[in-house]
């Protein structure tokens, strides 16, 4: 065989691994960026003695760097379990009384076990890394809209739509196209958004989690206004980012500081 025969035939092998590998990554939840900027934001507004204990537990990792674990380990399957831990699914007409929650658990139940298992003082410090870094992801994940979701498809995984003319899906949208569209690192994005006031600290403080929840309910009715371009496809572009840039901002300050509020009397 000829040598160019053989480099041409080498780089299409290898053009065919690395597309094979690009379409089995898993998907992110809240996406990378989004978690880390909450972990940044929560960061910042630690009290001292709560940032030395959690440095202690994690040997100084910081929260937005294991933010983002909990999606990590989805690819393992000792973890499979985790899987419904991310949402929670409950229709426009019910309420948390009369909602069928997963027998598998949900994040609601999630946030509250890892809350327990942080204070324990019978847990190990592998237990309680395990519980933080979960603890962390899932505060993010309940200020997404469509982690609690409809049911019928999937908080809007389902839904099938182009993204400035790229096909993905909505849930994707607000994980991570909203977030990712500005083009901003996380500690870039999380700069632009230290700009919190001392009202607004008030007004989002002193919740509980089915509160948060119920905030995410009320604003996915928004994340379905989708617009179609002239071939009658939905397709969104500006005027979608305008329109819920400030929701999913918004949301990102809240998760930042309740999960320092929480953390602060957790480990304080």
């Amino acid at each position: 065989m000829k040598p160019s025969v053989l480099l041409n035939n080498m780089l299409l092998l290898v053009g065919s691994v690395l597309l094979t590998l690009t379409f089995s990554l898993p998907a992110k939840a809240f996406g990378q960026l989004g978690h880390r900027i909450v972990g940044q934001i929560a960061q910042a507004n630690l009290s001292p003695t709560a940032q030395q204990k959690i440095n202690q537990l994690t040997g100084g990792e910081s929260l937005a760097q294991m933010s983002t674990w909990a999606d990590e380990i989805r690819s393992d399957n000792d973890w499979d379990r985790a899987a419904p831990w991310h949402y929670i699914s409950i229709e426009d007409d019910e309420s948390w009384k009369t909602v069928k929650r997963n027998a598998d658990g949900d994040i609601i139940e999630s946030l509250q076990r890892f809350e327990k298992a942080l204070v324990n003082p019978k847990a190990s410090q592998q237990e309680k890394w395990q519980a933080l870094a979960f603890y962390v992801h899932f505060v993010g994940d309940i200020h997404q809209p469509l982690h609690v979701g409809h049911n019928h498809d999937k908080g809007g995984n389902t839904i099938k739509l182009k993204w400035f003319g790229e096909y993905t899906n909505l849930h994707t949208v607000w994980d991570s196209k909203l977030i990712e569209q500005q083009q901003l690192s996380f500690t870039e994005y999380s700069d632009f958004l230290k700009r919190i006031s001392e009202q607004q600290r008030k007004m989002w403080s002193g919740q509980s989690y089915y509160q948060w929840a119920d905030e995410s309910k009320a604003l996915r009715k928004r994340a379905y206004q989708l617009e179609q371009n002239y071939q009658g496809e939905d397709d969104l572009r500006f005027n979608y980012v305008f329109t819920h840039k400030p929701i999913i901002e918004q949301r990102l300050q809240q998760a930042g500081i309740r999960l320092a509020e929480k953390l602060n009397a957790i480990f304080n």
